[in-house]
C-alpha cells in the first residue's frame, strides 16, 4: 500500500496544470540564462584580453617598467580573476574581478570586468535555483495536506492503519522527486548550451554545477517542509497569505533588514572624511621628521644621507595604514550584513556558491592577499635590483622620480632607471584559494543551518499531523 500511494501522488503532481506550467517556465528560464551568460562571458573575455594585450604592450615600451617610474606613478600591479563559467550561477557583481595597486604600498582600486554595461536584470542559475525554485516548491506543496483532507482520503488511510508520519514521508518524497525533474533535465539542457556555446567545457567546472545541483537539495527540502507544514492550516486563504510573506521575508525583508541593521552597528565614514583621515597621517608623520631633522627632511637638503627618503617612505606608510583601516571598515560591514542575512536560505546558498566557484567576498579576500604578497615580493626584488645599479644611491622612496634633477650634476640617480628584471609578476592571474578539504568543512558550516532548519521543519510537522483533526 506504501508504494501504491507514493505512486499514486506523483501521477497526480505530474498531472498537475501548476507542474506543467512551471516545467516550461523553467525549461525556458535556464536554456536563457544560459544564452544571457554566455554573451557576458564572451563579454567579459574579450575586455580580460584587452588589459592582457595591454600589460604586454606596456611591459616593452621601454619606460614604464624602469624602476625609478614604478616607484611612484609608473606601472602598477594588476591582480585580475579570469572569466570563467561561475556567471552562470551568479554574476557576482558585488566584489571586484580585478585589483590595481600601487608595487611600493597596497593602495588598491578595485573594478568589475563588463562594468560599464549597467543591466537592469541578470538571469542565471542562483535567480533560479536560489529564489525562484523556493517559490515554486512553495505553491506545489502548500495544498499536501490540505487537498487530501478536503478530498475526504487523508481519513480513509488512517482507517486502514496507515500511520500518519508514512503519509507525510511519502508527501515529502514525492515533492522531492518532483523538485528532482522540474529542475534537472532544464540545468544539464543550460549547463551543455553554455559550455557548447562559450567552449569552456572542463570536467571540474562540470562537477562543480553538479555539485551545486545537489546542495541545492537541502535548500528546496527546506520549502516542501514548509509548504506541508503550512498545509495543515485551518484556512485555506491563511495558507497563501503565509507563503507569500515567507518568501518575500527570505528573498526581500531579510536581506535588506540587513543591510540597514550593519550599517547603524558597524558605520563607515564617506570618501571625504577617510582621505582627510589618511592626509593628516600622513602630515603628522611627516611633521615629526620634519621638526627632528629640519632642512634635510623639509628642504632639498642633502639627499645623499638618506634622510628624505625615509620620512617620506614612514609617512607614505602610515597614510597607507589608514587606507588599510577604511578597507577594513567596509570588510567589516560587508562581513556583518552577510551574517545576520545569513538567517535567509538565499543568502546561505549564494555564499556556499562563492566558496565552490571562488568568487565573490570568499575571492575578494584572496586576492587582496595576493596582491600583499606580490607587492612584497616585488619591492624586494626593486631594491636588490638596485642595489646592483653603481650609479644609484639606493634611495626608496615615492618622490625619488622628482628628486632625481637634485643630483643629476653628479652624474647620480635617487634611485635605478633600468627596466625591472620581471615584468611578468605585475599582471597575476593566478589567485590560489582554499583546498577541497578546507573548502568542503567551510560550506558545511554553512549548510549546517538549513539542514538543522530541515530537522525541526520535520518534528514540527510530525507533531502537527498527529494533532490534525482529519474529520
Amino acid at each position: 500500500m506504501n508504494k501504491i500511494l507514493f505512486i499514486k501522488d506523483i501521477k497526480l503532481l505530474l498531472k498537475d496544470l501548476k507542474f506543467q506550467i512551471f516545467f516550461l517556465i523553467l525549461v525556458a528560464l535556464f536554456i536563457l540564462s544560459a544564452i544571457s551568460s554566455a554573451v557576458t562571458y564572451q563579454n567579459q573575455l574579450e575586455e580580460f584580453q584587452t588589459s592582457l594585450n595591454y600589460h604586454s604592450e606596456i611591459i616593452n615600451d621601454g619606460q614604464s617598467t624602469q624602476l625609478i617610474n614604478m616607484l611612484s606613478s609608473g606601472y602598477i600591479l594588476n591582480v585580475n580573476s579570469r572569466p570563467s563559467p561561475a556567471l552562470l550561477f551568479n554574476s557576482y557583481d558585488t566584489f571586484p574581478d580585478k585589483i590595481q595597486s600601487g608595487v611600493v604600498f597596497y593602495t588598491p582600486e578595485f573594478g568589475n570586468f563588463g562594468s560599464e554595461r549597467k543591466e537592469v536584470f541578470r538571469l542565471n542559475w542562483f535567480f533560479i535555483l536560489g529564489i525562484l525554485s523556493g517559490f515554486i516548491m512553495l505553491i506545489m506543496s502548500f495544498e499536501a495536506i490540505s487537498q487530501e483532507k478536503r478530498a475526504g482520503t487523508l481519513r480513509l488511510v488512517s482507517i486502514y492503519g496507515f500511520k500518519r508520519q508514512a503519509i507525510l514521508w511519502h508527501k515529502y518524497l514525492s515533492y522531492m522527486l518532483l523538485y528532482m525533474i522540474i529542475i534537472v533535465p532544464p540545468a544539464l539542457i543550460s549547463m551543455v548550451l553554455f559550455f557548447a556555446l562559450t567552449g569552456t567545457w572542463t570536467v571540474a567546472f562540470m562537477l562543480k554545477f553538479f555539485l551545486i545541483l545537489l546542495i541545492s537539495l537541502p535548500f528546496a527540502s527546506f520549502f516542501v517542509l514548509l509548504g506541508i507544514f503550512i498545509s495543515m492550516s485551518k484556512n485555506y486563504r491563511n495558507a497563501v497569505v503565509q507563503i507569500v510573506f515567507i518568501w518575500l521575508l527570505f528573498v526581500i525583508i531579510i536581506p535588506q533588514s540587513a543591510n540597514i541593521i550593519a550599517k547603524q552597528l558597524s558605520p563607515v565614514k564617506t570618501t571625504i572624511e577617510y582621505s582627510s583621515i589618511e592626509n593628516q597621517a600622513w602630515n603628522d608623520e611627516w611633521n615629526i621628521w620634519g621638526d627632528e631633522y629640519t632642512h634635510q627632511v623639509r628642504g632639498n637638503g642633502s639627499i645623499q644621507d638618506g634622510l628624505r627618503a625615509k620620512a617620506v617612505y614612514a609617512s607614505d606608510e602610515k597614510r597607507n595604514l589608514m587606507h588599510q583601516k577604511e578597507l577594513d571598515d567596509y570588510k567589516r560591514q560587508t562581513l556583518l550584513i552577510q551574517n545576520i542575512s545569513s538567517v535567509s536560505p538565499f543568502t546561505q546558498f549564494e555564499r556556499i556558491s562563492e566558496i565552490v566557484f571562488d568568487k565573490g567576498f570568499y575571492l575578494f579576500n584572496f586576492q587582496q592577499e595576493t596582491a600583499k604578497r606580490t607587492i612584497n615580493q616585488i619591492r624586494n626584488l626593486m631594491i636588490e635590483q638596485d642595489a646592483r645599479d653603481e650609479t644609484s644611491l639606493n634611495l626608496f622612496y615615492s618622490w625619488a622620480s622628482g628628486d632625481g634633477g637634485n643630483i643629476q650634476h653628479y652624474g647620480m640617480t635617487t634611485f635605478s632607471t633600468n627596466l625591472f628584471e620581471y615584468p611578468d609578476m605585475l599582471f597575476v592571474t593566478e589567485i590560489i584559494t582554499d583546498d577541497a578539504v578546507f573548502k568542503t568543512v567551510k560550506f558545511l558550516l554553512r549548510l549546517l543551518p538549513i539542514l538543522i532548519f530541515n530537522v525541526v521543519l520535520v518534528l514540527l510537522s510530525v507533531f502537527k499531523l498527529e494533532k490534525l483533526d482529519i474529520r
